[in-house]
């Protein structure tokens, strides 16, 4: 029978259940792999607990720990459901708060804590105390937003209204997909006469929504090119949130406007997305 540990750490708001795990472990001087083979866990890792928490190995920690089971799901990148596609870190954080690194680093118990919103590709501000998040990857910090640009400065209140979006797309189950499909499409280009190579600057859909994003793309992120994933730096993120918030908020305006610049392969999945907006 797995004996349930002595000691416990709160959990900090907003926390990972790997940081929790990893913050235990410390603790008690072990690694996070003894830790989970004292509770009965066999995972590669902590961090994949985040990712897939299975019913049983939930069960497992909720005796180890003395914790309701329901507590440890809601510190899941997943809180239950399916997780959202392509944005979410799988590994290093995108982004931190370097206000709550501070606050987390000055206490044992709580240094190197991380949270989940570090690892959520819509988020732009921490919410636990809704400072600025900051691009912590070395390629992005390249070109780390300044906050003070002219056109981030611009569409800073749209951008927090896309990021609440997003967040009460992420939240259903499964994902709302149409506010997904639709941070998406705004970075594809534009049907366009410009002859595409390794150096051209593509004019993007989303420059229809927020004027001068092709310009700005062009100064700040020179050869940026759509990723696979939606893990974007804080530079893109925050006008591509932007423009969500602008189009979701009146998707009969946009449709016809958006469907008319973006490439006949792109038109029908943004039609299907346009629909879904209007139904929602």
């Amino acid at each position: 029978m797995i004996r349930p540990l002595p000691v416990l750490l709160p959990a900090l708001p907003d926390e990972l259940l790997s940081s929790w795990l990893g913050r235990h472990a410390a603790f008690y001087r072990v690694s996070g792999g003894r830790l989970l083979r004292h509770c009965g866990v066999d995972a590669g890792s902590t961090r994949s607990l985040d990712l897939a928490l299975s019913a049983h190995d939930q069960r497992l920690l909720a005796h180890a720990f003395r914790t309701d089971p329901r507590v440890l799901r809601r510190m899941t990148q997943s809180r239950g459901r399916r997780r959202p596609a392509l944005l979410i870190a799988t590994d290093r954080p995108m982004q931190v708060c370097g206000r709550c690194v501070i606050r987390h680093d000055a206490a044992p118990k709580t240094r190197g804590a991380r949270l989940r919103s570090w690892m959520e590709g819509w988020r732009v501000s921490c919410p636990v105390c809704g400072a600025r998040l900051d691009d912590c990857r070395p390629m992005n910090m390249l070109n780390k937003a300044n906050p003070a640009d002219p056109l981030l400065a611009r569409v800073a209140e749209h951008a927090a209204e896309g990021e609440m979006i997003l967040e009460e797309a992420v939240r259903r189950d499964p994902p709302g997909g149409s506010a997904i499909t639709l941070m998406r499409s705004l970075l594809l280009p534009r049907a366009h006469p410009w002859q595409a190579s390794p150096t051209a600057d593509i004019p993007r859909l989303l420059n229809v929504v927020i004027p001068g994003f092709d310009d700005f793309l062009r100064d700040t992120s020179p050869g940026f090119r759509r990723p696979g994933t939606l893990l974007l730096p804080m530079s893109v993120r925050i006008p591509v949130l932007a423009g969500v918030a602008r189009v979701a908020r009146r998707p009969s305006h946009w449709t016809e406007r958006l469907l008319s610049t973006v490439g006949d392969s792109a038109r029908p999945g943004l039609a299907a997305c346009f629909r879904a907006l209007r139904q929602s």
